[in-house]
Order: C-alpha cells, then sequence, then structure tokens
C-alpha cells in the first residue's frame, strides 16, 4: 500500500487526498467542512497533520474533543508524532502550554469559558455531535475555516452548520485495501420493536424509546438464552462486547453468561473512571471473555482485540448502528475476520455498515430521514440477475429467476444465519461513472434534466449532489440494463393507469 511521507509522519494515500481535498474546499472558499472519516481511517492523525502545517506557518489552531475524556486520546496523539500542543483544561493542568500554536480542548471546557482562545484553523473531532457552543462558536469566527471529523455524519441538521462534505473513501475501500477486518453477519430471531415510540437523541434524528424499548426486550426471556447459544456457536471464544437496551438487561445478560461458564462483566458511566479502566485493560488481556454495557462502548473505545459483537440493542439511527459495529472492525494479528451476532434486527433495517456511506448533509427538511442518506435498499429492492443480468425486483426477475430463501434473513429454531451480501457495493468512482451514464442517456433521448438524478435515485437511494459525473464513450451494460428495467417498470405503469382510467 502507497504511503506519502509528510513532515511530521508518514499519511497513507487516502489521509493525503483528504487534506488535499480539505484545503482545495478552503480555497474554493468553504468555511464549513464535514470529513467523512470511517473506522481506521486514522482522522486524528489527519488533524494532527493539518495543525501542525499551519503551526509551521506560523497560525494558530484548535482542536476540539467531544468529550473530556477523550482528551489525553489527542495528546498522545499528537506526542506520538513529535508535535507540540496545549490542553486548555482547569487551571492546573500539566500539559498546559499557553505559547503552544495548538491547543486541545473539549466542548464541556469550552462551554464553560467566557472567552475562546484565537485560532487561524478549528478542528472539531466527532462533529455528528453539534453543541450549541459550536454554534456560537462558528458566528463568532465567521472567517475561521471548521472542519468536522466523524464516522457517521449523519446527524440531522448537519447541512445547516456545514457547507461542504468530504468522502475521500469508504468502508468497503478500506476493508479492499487491508485497512478494516472483513466482517461476517449473523441474524435471525428479531424483538418486536411495532409500537414503541421513538424520541430525539444527543446525534439528532430519532432512536426508539429507551424505557419503552428495555421494557419490552427485558419481557423477551428467550432473547438471552439465544444470545449465549449463539455465542458459543459463532463467536469462536473471541473476546467480545454486547450492547443491551438497558443496564439491567446487561447486568442481567452478565449474569447468564456467568452462570453458563463463560467470563463476563459489565461496564456502564456511573462507574469510577478507575474501575472502568481496569475492566477495559483485564478485557484486553483476556482474563475475561465478554465485556457488556448499554451505550457507553459506542464510541471512544478502541480495542483491537475484540473480535466479536453481540448486538441485542435495536436502533433506528444509522450512526449508532455504525459506532457500533466499527467497534469490532480494527485489524488485528488473531482475528481473520470479526464477528456480528445480530438479535436485534439491526442488519435487516440498516444494511452492512461497510456499504452504508454519506452523500449529502442533512439540511434540516421535515422529511428527513437518516436512510435517505445511505445506499440502503429502498422500495422497490432490487439487484442484479444471476440469470439474465438485468436488474430484477426482488425476489422474483421477469425471465423466471427467482431469490432462493436460503438467501434471505431467517432464523432455525433461535439459531441465527449468516447473512450473507447479494447485492453489489460500489465505490464512489463507480458511481460517478454510473451519474455520467445516465446524463448521456438522458441528453441522447432528449429527457427532462432531472431524469438522471431521479433515475440515480432509484438505484441508490439517494440524490447525486455531491457525485461528479464521469463520462466514456461506451455505456456499462449494468447500466443499460437499469434503464431497461426503469423502461419496463415505466410501461407497466402505464399499463395499470389505463386499466384504471378505462
Amino acid at each position: 500500500m502507497p504511503k506519502i511521507k509528510g513532515e511530521h509522519m508518514e499519511l497513507r494515500e487516502h489521509q493525503s487526498k483528504a487534506i488535499q481535498l480539505c484545503r482545495e474546499s478552503i480555497k474554493q472558499g468553504h468555511k464549513r467542512i464535514m470529513l467523512a472519516a470511517p473506522c481506521s481511517f486514522g482522522k486524528t492523525r489527519v488533524a494532527v497533520e493539518m495543525l501542525a502545517s499551519a503551526a509551521k506557518k506560523g497560525l494558530t489552531g484548535l482542536f476540539i474533543c467531544d468529550r473530556i475524556k477523550l482528551v489525553q486520546q489527542a495528546i498522545d496523539e499528537f506526542d506520538k508524532h513529535g508535535v507540540e500542543a496545549g490542553v486548555i483544561q482547569g487551571w492546573n493542568h500539566p500539559r498546559a502550554k499557553w505559547h503552544a500554536k495548538i491547543q486541545i480542548a473539549s466542548i464541556q471546557t469550552l462551554a464553560r469559558r467566557r472567552q475562546w482562545p484565537m485560532a487561524n484553523l478549528i478542528i472539531v473531532d466527532e462533529a455528528h455531535v453539534h453543541y450549541k457552543t459550536l454554534t456560537s462558536m462558528m458566528a463568532s469566527y465567521s472567517a475561521v475555516p471548521f472542519i468536522g471529523l466523524s464516522a457517521t455524519p449523519y446527524a440531522k441538521g448537519l447541512g445547516e452548520h456545514y457547507s461542504d462534505l468530504i468522502v475521500p473513501i469508504t468502508s468497503n475501500e478500506l476493508m479492499d485495501q487491508g485497512y478494516l477486518a472483513p466482517a461476517k453477519y449473523y441474524g435471525g430471531r428479531q424483538p418486536n420493536v411495532k409500537g414503541i415510540k421513538t424520541k430525539r437523541i444527543q446525534t439528532g434524528g430519532t432512536d426508539f424509546d429507551p424505557t419503552e424499548l428495555s421494557k419490552r426486550i427485558e419481557e423477551d426471556t428467550h432473547l438471552v438464552g439465544d444470545i449465549i447459544e449463539n455465542w458459543r456457536k459463532y463467536g469462536e471464544n473471541s473476546q467480545t462486547i454486547a450492547f443491551s437496551p438497558s443496564i439491567n438487561h446487561s447486568k442481567t445478560l452478565v449474569r447468564m453468561f456467568n452462570a453458563a461458564g463463560i467470563p463476563a462483566e459489565h461496564i456502564d458511566g456511573y462507574m469510577e473512571d478507575e474501575e472502568r479502566q481496569i475492566l477495559y485493560r483485564e478485557h484486553d488481556e483476556g482474563k475475561f471473555k465478554i465485556l457488556s454495557c448499554s451505550r457507553l462502548l459506542n464510541t471512544g473505545y478502541d480495542a483491537p482485540s475484540v473480535r466479536c459483537m453481540i448486538d441485542a440493542f435495536p436502533t433506528k439511527s444509522i450512526s449508532v448502528y455504525c459506532q457500533r459495529v466499527g467497534r469490532v472492525l480494527r485489524l488485528h494479528e488473531d482475528k481473520p475476520h470479526a464477528i456480528i451476532l445480530d438479535h436485534a434486527g439491526n442488519v435487516s433495517r440498516h444494511g452492512f455498515a461497510e456499504d452504508i456511506c454519506p452523500e449529502e448533509l442533512h439540511k434540516g427538511q421535515k422529511e428527513y430521514r437518516e436512510r435517505n442518506q445511505t445506499k440502503e435498499k429502498q422500495e422497490p429492492k432490487t439487484q442484479d440477475c444471476p440469470e439474465c443480468y438485468q436488474v430484477m425486483i426482488i425476489p422474483r426477475c421477469e425471465c423466471g429467476y427467482e431469490v432462493p430463501r436460503a438467501q434471505l434473513i431467517k432464523s432455525d429454531n433461535q439459531i441465527l444465519k449468516e447473512i450473507k451480501k447479494t447485492n453489489r457495493s460500489y465505490t464512489m468512482d463507480q458511481k460517478s461513472r454510473w451519474l455520467g451514464d445516465l446524463q448521456q442517456h438522458a441528453s441522447r433521448k432528449g429527457y427532462k434534466k432531472g431524469w438522471s438524478s431521479w433515475a440515480y435515485r432509484t438505484k441508490f437511494g439517494v440524490w447525486p449532489n455531491k457525485i461528479k459525473p464521469e463520462y466514456q464513450q461506451e455505456q456499462l451494460p449494468e447500466v443499460g440494463g437499469f434503464i431497461k428495467y426503469l423502461q419496463i417498470k415505466g410501461a407497466n405503469s402505464d399499463r395499470r393507469n389505463l386499466k384504471q382510467a378505462g
């Protein structure tokens, strides 16, 4: 894998590309930039390089952490690459260096300050969580570039604060290049979440009401035993993290694992930090197998040795789902692949986490749904037919081919089944080619201006707001097949309308 050597560290190719794209965006006049950085992207490395480059030019920089506990992680990253940085926290922090060109601070610390440090470049970590303090800072420092970093920029209203979205690489591409562990998904029996109310969550958007969800799941006593049996079957005795809808459910799950002879521990945010650090260390050392929580391990947890994830926590949030899966995708010498045991129906609800890719930022429309920003399956569900190679509407193609039931998610006596991909994943470059082919077809046929965007949205589930078309003389065969599918679908719709009119 090619690496580009920088002033302070070696950069991966996609990291250098990210820096270049951010600089180009600033030159184009953007002052509020969102950099989509998937799991294992190395976003803090990118931040260190950009801030170090600014400091070398005599400029000042500020790195904002989402939580106070993440400040130390940022310090360690700057120190690792020999970049001097001070810390703004309290009045006697041991790393307070007021002379340093680069300062590190948590958003909580900045919220308590009447005056903020002056900076020529501000980088915001975990920027999908947008705080009022950030809104105020952006208003006060209108001429200062803000670069948000997030693996999951799907939160409602982010487009009101950031004007440009940069996607240097996708999770699928990181897997292909060997920066992420491949994943095996297992799913089956799903808890009944019908009728559960939703509430707004901190990351934006909505999710199931935690009180109602916890009650519903805790009433499903068979789910606990099912989790244990499936871990024995598929978990391969691996280091595992588990997500439950409540602290009570997590503690119950731990008791059941321990009763079954499988060492497990519970962890939550109400524990003292020292107690949590001991649990992190002992789990990493393999002293027990299962580390169970409700929400604590969603973000800020980095343990490459963890291979298996038990998901018993249904969520409507794409951000939450992707953050969970990302905890087990980091590379490790003893991890040939990651294991996701889905007892919550989240895979069928959101798709494979590595396939989810942001293509636009939400701008606050009332009709917003998080899934509209990803390439999740939309109605009608389609895939390439393996018999005639045309795009088919699942489960049956017009040529007669039918998707075998074995390919559909189902359970067998509460034993999960592996969920395999039946649909092709597309890179950003491939999507660019698709858009170019669709636009050229529309031009040749004299279609209305918006036809190509509509066709693209029909295929991928989102509007091509951030996709630049690539034009080639020859049309891709699969694009031709998709156009034929649209024509057949339109003709059938016309016949139905004529029949109804008659």
